[in-house]
């Protein structure tokens, strides 16, 4: 038997060393090298150990911008984990678009991104619309099939999420489905449908389970194995009046549960508009508040909290607060390097930085989608 072939062998170890910190463009084209390269390259344990590189690599970490309105005119931008005054960035097209139809991003784990179509023609209860998933780095996509099933209800609103399930190594879609009125009212006596897609069987399933509370719409944060986003208080007429608890879904375990936010301190609720959003700092789990001032003179507190021990709600802490003026139309999210992008007063979007303690306006308009995407050989095809 030849040495090449035993991947015990220090020569191997040294080749796998070298290979793991190479990005992927690399990879793909030294896999044409050698049957030995590209078995070393597509094993699972290299995938595994490149991804692990490029996570602690901040030169593998991007910001991804999605167009909403137009995904084939302007196609994708991919900007480096740098300061985002004059970002410099490489456009990607994206291999499954339809020029009619319209794209968001559901979310990134691992390098894989779940984008989720909008037909021009879509009928709420049709069983769902087209998602996908994409790693725009191997080139890679695939198809996920609609969730299905038809339903007679009037108004839905879903909520989407994307994360893994490290205990059988697989990727999964959350899909949860509220039933609303004509009147766009959640009908509280109606059990939502909650689905999970798997991509190791590549179908979805039911989950017959009470989900905690009603979601206000915003994205599901992945971290430590769980989604995370915020409830919505609702009235007894099914209307959205405030931000309840922050509910979890282990994708694991695949069962719901809820967290305490942090507290946020408000004097006058009649003159003051509260924002929160859910997004991870520097692998910690963190929320964004704003408080818009509407009576007086339209500027916004901001502040960041930060839970120091993940799970133990005492470990809240205040990370810092500043002031912006106008409202907070959306928060992106925060970059690696800690900066904040958000969007104000649907007009422009900036980034804050809070170690200058200064804001950027950011050549990026405010209706594209932001998701910050790790390189990695992460194949969305089994």
């Amino acid at each position: 038997m030849s040495s090449s072939a035993d991947p015990k062998l220090p020569q191997d170890v040294v080749l796998v060393e070298i290979l793991k910190r190479l990005p992927v463009e690399s990879l793909l084209r030294f896999r044409c090298v050698s049957r030995s390269w590209r078995s070393t390259i597509d094993d699972p344990r290299f995938v595994a150990l490149h991804l692990n590189h490029s996570a602690h690599d901040a030169s593998k970490r991007y910001l991804l911008r999605l167009d909403l309105w137009h995904p084939v005119h302007r196609p994708c931008s991919l900007f480096p984990n740098l300061p985002l005054a004059l970002p410099s960035h490489s456009q990607i097209e994206i291999p499954f678009v339809n020029p009619l139809n319209r794209y968001s991003l559901v979310g990134s784990c691992n390098g894989s991104i779940c984008v989720k179509e909008y037909p021009r023609k879509y009928s709420g209860n049709d069983g769902g619309r087209t998602m996908y998933l994409w790693n725009l780095f191997t080139r890679k996509h695939k198809a996920v099939p609609r969730p299905g099933p038809r339903h007679r209800f009037p108004s839905t609103a879903e909520a989407l999420g994307f994360g893994f399930d490290a205990r059988s190594n697989d990727y999964k879609i959350l899909r949860i489905l509220y039933f609303l009125d004509n009147n766009d009212r959640w009908l509280g006596g109606t059990m939502p449908q909650v689905r999970i897609y798997s991509l190791s069987t590549d179908s979805w399933r039911s989950l017959e389970c009470e989900v905690p509370a009603f979601c206000c719409g915003e994205p599901m944060v992945f971290l430590n194995g769980n989604l995370h986003w915020f409830a919505s208080k609702v009235n007894d007429l099914g209307e959205d009046v405030g931000y309840g608890p922050i509910v979890l879904f282990d994708v694991a375990g695949e069962v719901f549960d809820e967290m305490a936010p942090p507290l946020v301190e408000i004097s006058q609720l009649d003159t003051v508009d509260l924002m929160m959003s859910v997004a991870v700092l520097n692998d910690l789990l963190a929320v964004f508040v704003s408080l818009l001032d509407i009576a007086g003179d339209w500027h916004s507190v901001c502040s960041v909290r930060v839970m120091r021990e993940y799970g133990v709600t005492e470990s809240w802490i205040k990370l810092y607060s500043f002031e912006a003026w106008g409202g907070i139309s959306h928060f992106d999210g925060f970059m690696r390097n800690g900066e904040l992008v958000m969007v104000i007063d649907d007009e422009e979007r900036v980034s804050w930085n809070p170690i200058m303690g200064q804001y950027t306006n950011l050549p990026l308009p405010t209706y594209c989608h932001l998701v910050n995407v790790v390189e990695s050989l992460v194949s969305p095809q089994r």
